[in-house]
Protein backbone atom coordinates (compact mmCIF):
# COMPACT_ATOMS: atom_id res chain seq x y z
CA UNK A 1 0.00 0.00 0.00
CA UNK A 2 1.46 3.40 -0.95
CA UNK A 3 2.69 5.52 1.93
CA UNK A 4 0.25 8.34 1.10
CA UNK A 5 -2.70 5.97 1.37
CA UNK A 6 -1.48 4.73 4.76
CA UNK A 7 -1.13 8.32 6.02
CA UNK A 8 -4.62 9.22 4.81
CA UNK A 9 -6.12 6.19 6.56
CA UNK A 10 -4.26 7.07 9.76
CA UNK A 11 -5.59 10.64 9.59
CA UNK A 12 -9.12 9.38 9.01
CA UNK A 13 -8.90 7.05 12.01
CA UNK A 14 -7.47 9.79 14.27
CA UNK A 15 -10.10 12.31 13.23
CA UNK A 16 -12.89 9.72 13.46
CA UNK A 17 -11.86 8.77 17.00
CA UNK A 18 -11.81 12.43 17.97
CA UNK A 19 -15.35 12.88 16.59
CA UNK A 20 -16.66 9.98 18.68
CA UNK A 21 -14.76 10.72 21.90
CA UNK A 22 -15.45 14.45 21.89
CA UNK A 23 -19.15 14.04 21.04
CA UNK A 24 -19.09 15.98 17.79
CA UNK A 25 -21.94 15.90 15.29
CA UNK A 26 -21.95 12.69 13.23
CA UNK A 27 -21.92 14.56 9.90
CA UNK A 28 -18.18 15.10 10.52
CA UNK A 29 -17.71 11.34 10.13
CA UNK A 30 -19.40 11.41 6.72
CA UNK A 31 -17.19 14.31 5.63
CA UNK A 32 -14.01 12.57 6.82
CA UNK A 33 -14.95 9.34 5.04
CA UNK A 34 -16.21 10.95 1.83
CA UNK A 35 -13.27 13.35 1.45
CA UNK A 36 -10.30 11.60 3.12
CA UNK A 37 -7.68 14.33 2.71
CA UNK A 38 -9.77 17.49 2.52
CA UNK A 39 -12.27 16.30 5.12
CA UNK A 40 -9.54 15.59 7.66
CA UNK A 41 -7.94 18.98 7.02
CA UNK A 42 -11.26 20.81 7.46
CA UNK A 43 -12.00 18.89 10.66
CA UNK A 44 -8.53 19.53 12.09
CA UNK A 45 -8.63 23.27 11.38
CA UNK A 46 -12.25 23.68 12.43
CA UNK A 47 -12.45 21.44 15.52
CA UNK A 48 -9.21 19.83 16.68
CA UNK A 49 -6.87 22.83 16.47
CA UNK A 50 -9.16 25.19 18.45
CA UNK A 51 -9.62 22.45 21.09
CA UNK A 52 -5.86 22.09 21.38
CA UNK A 53 -5.35 25.82 21.79
CA UNK A 54 -8.04 26.03 24.50
CA UNK A 55 -6.71 23.15 26.60
CA UNK A 56 -3.70 23.37 28.91
CA UNK A 57 -2.33 20.12 27.51
CA UNK A 58 -2.76 21.37 23.95
CA UNK A 59 -0.97 24.64 24.66
CA UNK A 60 1.84 22.73 26.36
CA UNK A 61 2.14 20.38 23.36
CA UNK A 62 2.27 23.29 20.92
CA UNK A 63 4.86 25.06 23.07
CA UNK A 64 6.99 21.91 23.19
CA UNK A 65 6.76 21.60 19.42
CA UNK A 66 7.75 25.26 19.05
CA UNK A 67 10.67 24.70 21.41
CA UNK A 68 11.89 21.76 19.35
CA UNK A 69 11.73 23.77 16.15
CA UNK A 70 13.38 26.82 17.73
CA UNK A 71 14.98 25.78 21.05
CA UNK A 72 16.66 29.17 21.62
CA UNK A 73 13.64 31.41 21.11
CA UNK A 74 13.24 32.06 24.87
CA UNK A 75 16.99 32.60 25.20
CA UNK A 76 17.01 35.38 22.59
CA UNK A 77 14.18 37.15 24.37
CA UNK A 78 16.01 36.90 27.70
CA UNK A 79 19.24 38.31 26.26
CA UNK A 80 17.20 41.22 24.89
CA UNK A 81 15.60 41.73 28.31
CA UNK A 82 19.02 41.75 29.98
CA UNK A 83 20.25 44.45 27.61
CA UNK A 84 17.27 46.61 28.54
CA UNK A 85 17.37 45.93 32.29
CA UNK A 86 20.23 44.21 34.13
CA UNK A 87 18.35 43.06 37.24
CA UNK A 88 18.54 40.07 39.53
CA UNK A 89 15.40 38.61 37.96
CA UNK A 90 16.62 38.90 34.35
CA UNK A 91 20.02 37.42 35.26
CA UNK A 92 18.45 34.45 37.04
CA UNK A 93 15.90 33.80 34.29
CA UNK A 94 18.67 33.91 31.68
CA UNK A 95 20.87 31.60 33.74
CA UNK A 96 17.98 29.14 34.22
CA UNK A 97 17.38 29.02 30.47
CA UNK A 98 21.08 28.60 29.67
CA UNK A 99 21.25 25.72 32.13
CA UNK A 100 18.16 24.13 30.55
CA UNK A 101 19.97 24.28 27.20
CA UNK A 102 23.07 22.59 28.67
CA UNK A 103 25.16 25.76 28.57
CA UNK A 104 26.21 25.40 32.18
CA UNK A 105 29.39 27.50 32.08
CA UNK A 106 27.49 30.53 30.78
CA UNK A 107 24.72 29.90 33.27
CA UNK A 108 27.21 29.90 36.16
CA UNK A 109 28.53 33.31 35.07
CA UNK A 110 25.05 34.83 35.19
CA UNK A 111 24.20 33.22 38.54
CA UNK A 112 27.41 34.71 39.97
CA UNK A 113 26.53 38.10 38.50
CA UNK A 114 23.12 37.91 40.19
CA UNK A 115 24.73 37.23 43.59
CA UNK A 116 25.35 40.86 44.44
CA UNK A 117 24.28 43.45 46.98
CA UNK A 118 21.44 42.36 49.22
CA UNK A 119 21.15 39.19 47.12
CA UNK A 120 24.79 38.16 47.59
CA UNK A 121 23.69 35.03 49.49
CA UNK A 122 20.20 34.53 48.03
CA UNK A 123 19.51 30.78 48.43
CA UNK A 124 17.64 30.29 45.16
CA UNK A 125 20.51 31.85 43.18
CA UNK A 126 23.15 29.91 45.10
CA UNK A 127 21.24 26.71 44.38
CA UNK A 128 21.16 27.60 40.69
CA UNK A 129 24.93 28.19 40.76
CA UNK A 130 25.45 24.81 42.45
CA UNK A 131 23.36 23.12 39.76
CA UNK A 132 25.45 24.79 37.05
CA UNK A 133 28.68 23.75 38.77
CA UNK A 134 27.50 20.14 39.04
CA UNK A 135 26.56 20.18 35.35
CA UNK A 136 30.14 21.28 34.59
CA UNK A 137 31.44 18.36 36.71
CA UNK A 138 32.80 20.84 39.26
CA UNK A 139 31.46 18.74 42.11
CA UNK A 140 33.82 20.24 44.71
CA UNK A 141 32.62 23.72 43.77
CA UNK A 142 29.02 22.51 43.91
CA UNK A 143 29.50 21.12 47.42
CA UNK A 144 31.23 24.31 48.60
CA UNK A 145 28.45 26.50 47.20
CA UNK A 146 25.81 24.41 48.96
CA UNK A 147 27.80 24.55 52.22
CA UNK A 148 27.86 28.35 51.93
CA UNK A 149 24.15 28.38 51.11
CA UNK A 150 23.30 26.62 54.38
CA UNK A 151 25.82 28.67 56.34
CA UNK A 152 24.15 31.94 55.28
CA UNK A 153 20.57 30.58 55.12
CA UNK A 154 20.24 28.02 57.95
CA UNK A 155 16.43 27.95 57.70
CA UNK A 156 16.37 27.29 53.96
CA UNK A 157 15.03 23.89 52.90
CA UNK A 158 15.15 22.42 49.41
CA UNK A 159 14.74 18.76 48.48
CA UNK A 160 16.46 19.46 45.16
CA UNK A 161 19.41 21.08 46.93
CA UNK A 162 19.60 18.24 49.43
CA UNK A 163 19.70 15.65 46.62
CA UNK A 164 22.31 17.68 44.75
CA UNK A 165 24.49 17.77 47.88
CA UNK A 166 24.22 13.99 48.31
CA UNK A 167 25.14 13.46 44.64
CA UNK A 168 28.13 15.80 44.95
CA UNK A 169 29.40 13.90 48.00
CA UNK A 170 28.98 10.63 46.08
CA UNK A 171 30.94 11.97 43.12
CA UNK A 172 33.70 13.12 45.49
CA UNK A 173 33.92 9.62 46.96
CA UNK A 174 32.57 10.65 50.39
CA UNK A 175 30.20 7.70 50.38
CA UNK A 176 29.50 7.46 54.11
CA UNK A 177 28.45 11.11 54.34
CA UNK A 178 26.48 10.81 51.10
CA UNK A 179 24.61 7.78 52.45
CA UNK A 180 23.61 9.75 55.54
CA UNK A 181 22.21 12.47 53.29
CA UNK A 182 20.27 9.93 51.21
CA UNK A 183 18.78 8.33 54.32
CA UNK A 184 17.52 11.76 55.38
CA UNK A 185 16.07 12.32 51.90
CA UNK A 186 14.29 9.06 51.17
CA UNK A 187 11.47 9.62 53.61
CA UNK A 188 10.20 12.82 52.05
CA UNK A 189 11.54 13.19 48.49
CA UNK A 190 8.55 13.25 46.14
CA UNK A 191 9.92 11.52 43.02
CA UNK A 192 12.08 8.44 42.35
CA UNK A 193 15.31 10.42 41.77
CA UNK A 194 16.61 10.27 45.36
CA UNK A 195 16.15 6.50 45.62
CA UNK A 196 17.64 6.02 42.13
CA UNK A 197 20.79 7.99 42.97
CA UNK A 198 21.05 6.17 46.29
CA UNK A 199 21.03 2.91 44.31
CA UNK A 200 23.89 4.26 42.20
CA UNK A 201 25.83 4.98 45.40
CA UNK A 202 25.21 1.42 46.57
CA UNK A 203 26.44 0.03 43.27
CA UNK A 204 29.55 2.20 43.51
CA UNK A 205 30.15 0.77 46.99
CA UNK A 206 29.84 -2.79 45.62
CA UNK A 207 26.51 -3.41 47.39
CA UNK A 208 24.64 -4.65 44.32
CA UNK A 209 21.97 -6.61 46.20
CA UNK A 210 20.94 -3.51 48.16
CA UNK A 211 21.02 -1.45 44.98
CA UNK A 212 18.69 -3.93 43.28
CA UNK A 213 16.28 -3.67 46.20
CA UNK A 214 16.11 0.11 45.87
CA UNK A 215 15.62 -0.06 42.09
CA UNK A 216 12.92 -2.71 42.34
CA UNK A 217 11.13 -0.62 44.96
CA UNK A 218 11.04 2.28 42.47
CA UNK A 219 9.61 0.02 39.75
CA UNK A 220 6.97 -1.48 42.04
CA UNK A 221 5.78 1.96 43.13
CA UNK A 222 5.71 3.23 39.53
CA UNK A 223 3.54 0.29 38.43
CA UNK A 224 0.94 1.17 41.08
CA UNK A 225 1.18 4.94 40.57
CA UNK A 226 -1.13 6.95 38.28
CA UNK A 227 -0.10 7.45 34.68
CA UNK A 228 0.81 11.12 35.21
CA UNK A 229 3.46 10.01 37.75
CA UNK A 230 5.04 7.70 35.16
CA UNK A 231 4.87 10.41 32.50
CA UNK A 232 6.42 12.99 34.81
CA UNK A 233 9.32 10.73 35.77
CA UNK A 234 9.69 8.71 32.59
CA UNK A 235 13.37 9.67 32.06
CA UNK A 236 14.35 8.53 35.55
CA UNK A 237 12.26 5.37 35.29
CA UNK A 238 14.00 4.51 32.00
CA UNK A 239 17.37 4.84 33.77
CA UNK A 240 16.11 2.59 36.56
CA UNK A 241 15.27 -0.11 34.01
CA UNK A 242 18.73 0.25 32.45
CA UNK A 243 20.40 -0.19 35.84
CA UNK A 244 18.33 -3.31 36.54
CA UNK A 245 19.36 -4.74 33.16
CA UNK A 246 22.99 -4.00 33.99
CA UNK A 247 22.61 -5.85 37.29
CA UNK A 248 20.97 -8.81 35.51
CA UNK A 249 23.65 -9.08 32.80
CA UNK A 250 26.35 -10.90 34.88
CA UNK A 251 23.78 -13.40 36.16
CA UNK A 252 22.62 -14.16 32.60
CA UNK A 253 26.23 -14.64 31.47
CA UNK A 254 26.94 -17.03 34.35
CA UNK A 255 23.79 -18.99 33.56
Amino acid sequence: MPLLAVLLIACQVACGLHVVRSGQERYWLYLIIALPGLGCLIYFLGIMAPDLLRSRRGRRTLNQLHDRLDPERHLRALFDALEQSDTRETRVQLADELLRLDRAAEAAEHYRAALRGVHSHAPDIMLGLARAQFAQHDVAGCRDTLDQLIQHNPQYRSSEGHLLYARALTALGELARAEEEFHALLGHFAGPEARYHYALLLRRAGRDAEARGQLEQIEQYARRAPRHYRNLHQACLAEVRQELKALDAPQQQNA
